[in-house]
């Protein structure tokens, strides 16, 4: 009988292609998600649907249960850390044995930026569990693009700073490798694309892949600011958001390693090929 492997967070960008690889691979998934299933993946046959977060104790005992490993990614208020904390103590009396999770390139527990510190002092708490564990740590996701230009425009406030920009299903594969394979515990792969990739050349290889035009401006701070808190978001989440730029701006994610590759043994995926299987999509926010 094939294997269930759990994975939390199966909506968000990457946690979509983790269940879709797993499938794909003849696993069963059981996926814990906050709402709805928003995605096709999670509407396949094999995908058993429980509904809870990370607040929610009893979900995640039920999701745990009769679980070997598991992917989990969360959201980043400050509560996360305490949220990790109770979760892999729930997972090592459930006999969990292995979490791969997905965390961020610049995770620091004792970092200024509070996402990066919030992502170092989850790692540590998952760390301390006395589980198997791999962090993933990537940078941006060139899936991103799919949502960022609409009218093909991006109005962005990244300056001409670069980004080891990474397609999300090599993100997946690096999880679905350590979930399921051997010789991945304690290893924190730091993942980048090929290449960092300013906003600009972004756009110039949108346009060129599909033959429309993709354009992007380098928007001011607060004006950034303004756009988000008129889209809704909260005030924490525009700080994060803001204090990532400032590092984007200033070049300090134009990092690239070559950590697919040590996790895969083949070449991380070039945003001109994302751009190619991905043009349709490209095109429909025009």
């Amino acid at each position: 009988m094939p294997e269930t492997f759990l994975v939390i967070g199966g909506n968000g960008r990457v946690g979509r292609e983790v269940v879709t690889q797993l499938l794909d691979a003849g696993h069963g998934v059981r996926a814990l998600v906050r709402s709805e299933p928003k995605v096709d993946a999670l509407r396949r046959s094999g995908v058993e649907i429980l509904r809870g977060d990370m607040d929610n104790a009893e979900a995640l005992r039920s999701a745990v249960e009769g679980i070997r490993a598991l992917y989990v990614a969360t959201s980043d208020p400050e509560e996360s850390v305490e949220q990790m904390r109770r979760f892999v103590g729930i997972a090592r009396e459930a006999g969990v044995e292995k979490i791969v999770r997905l965390s961020a390139m610049s995770a620091d527990p004792d970092a200024a930026s509070d996402l990066s510190r919030r992502h170092g002092l989850r790692e540590r708490a998952l760390e301390e569990s006395g589980l198997a564990w791999t962090h993933l740590r990537p940078t941006w996701f060139m899936q991103m693009m799919l949502e960022y230009a609409p009218g093909g425009r991006l109005d962005l406030p990244g300056g001409e700073g670069r980004i080891g920009w990474i397609d999300t299903r090599d993100i997946a594969a690096v999880a679905v490798a350590a979930m399921t394979g051997e010789g991945h515990e304690g290893k924190a792969y730091e993942l980048t694309g090929p290449a960092a990739l300013s906003y600009q050349e972004l756009a110039d290889t949108m346009s060129a892949a599909t033959g429309r035009e993709f354009v992007y401006r380098d928007v001011p701070r607060d004006e950034y600011r303004a756009m988000m808190r008129a889209e809704g978001e909260e005030d924490w989440y525009i700080d994060l958001v803001l204090q990532l730029y400032d590092r984007i701006s200033s070049d300090e994610l134009a990092l690239v390693t070559d950590g697919v590759e040590q996790a895969l043994g083949r070449k991380a995926t070039g945003f001109e090929v994302f751009c190619r299987d991905h043009a349709d999509a490209l095109i429909r926010q025009l």
